[in-house]
């Protein structure tokens, strides 16, 4: 059996609470890092993720990462097994834990760890095909001309890390929180106001990565661990729309 210290990041990179958010939103900008833990004389005393940081708009502020981080960890151990782990990360809607022993920081492991060793290990996942676990309601998607300001607000407000777009009712791309704070464009059109107006067509990422609903549960783990992405939009054979399916969705199939 996998233990989370089998494929954990040891020794993660880390910010102080007393540190600038602007400070953690660069690091996560250049390096594509999703969270933080936030240390303090060794011990962790919070996080912050990219959708923390999505709620500063301003490129200067003087507001400390212990203004939006999270405090209330859920956390988990060297020891405990990549299944449980797993159901524990779903449970609690989260794609990352930091890994504590002895009340120390030992590592972080996340979501992105589990489906590779899940697929390295050649894990048969319980339900088999995208069809039986993707999601079909209530799927938020955006246009190529929407203002890249409103997506940020909508992501926010929804929770959502990513929505597809959809030209002619066709999917064209996808545009996640990481694309928007990489560009840096939010940020700079809501401090000058209506004057510069971005567009989701500037940062959205072209052409979309899709899956048809047939398509095996491990090809579709392999696919996103290929292309480094967390969400698949799901398309019929006229490249319309069908569902979505997340890393949390593939992890769902797996671990039952």
């Amino acid at each position: 059996m996998v233990l989370v210290k089998d494929i954990m990041t040891k020794d993660p990179e880390s910010v102080q609470a007393s540190d600038l958010v602007t400070k953690a939103r660069s690091i996560m900008r250049e390096q594509g890092y999703r969270s933080f833990p936030i240390i303090e004389d060794g011990r962790i005393e919070g996080i912050v993720t990219r959708g923390d940081v999505m709620r500063v708009t301003s490129s200067k502020t003087n507001l400390l990462v212990d203004g939006i981080m999270t405090k209330n960890l859920i956390t988990t151990t060297p020891d405990e097994d990549i299944f449980s782990c797993t159901r524990e990360m779903i449970k609690a809607g989260i794609r990352q834990f930091p890994v504590v022993e002895n009340e120390k920081l030992v590592g972080i492991i996340s979501s992105s760890d589990i489906l590779t060793a899940f697929v390295e290990h050649d894990y048969n996942p319980v339900k088999k095909k995208i069809s039986d676990t993707m999601v079909t309601g209530n799927i938020v998607c955006c246009e190529p001309e929407d203002e890249l300001s409103s997506i940020w607000d909508k992501m926010y407000s929804s929770g959502f890390s990513g929505f597809p777009v959809i030209k002619k009712d066709q999917v064209i791309g996808v545009i996640t929180r990481r694309d928007i704070i990489r560009d840096g464009s939010v940020r700079l059109s809501k401090e000058s106001g209506k004057g510069r107006v971005v567009y989701v067509k500037k940062a959205m990422r072209t052409p979309a990565i899709t899956v048809k609903p047939g398509v095996d549960v491990k090809d579709a783990a392999a696919l996103m661990l290929k292309k480094k992405i967390s969400k698949l939009p799901v398309t019929d054979e006229k490249n319309k729309l069908v569902g979505i399916i997340d890393i949390a969705d593939i992890l769902k199939a797996y671990a039952g």
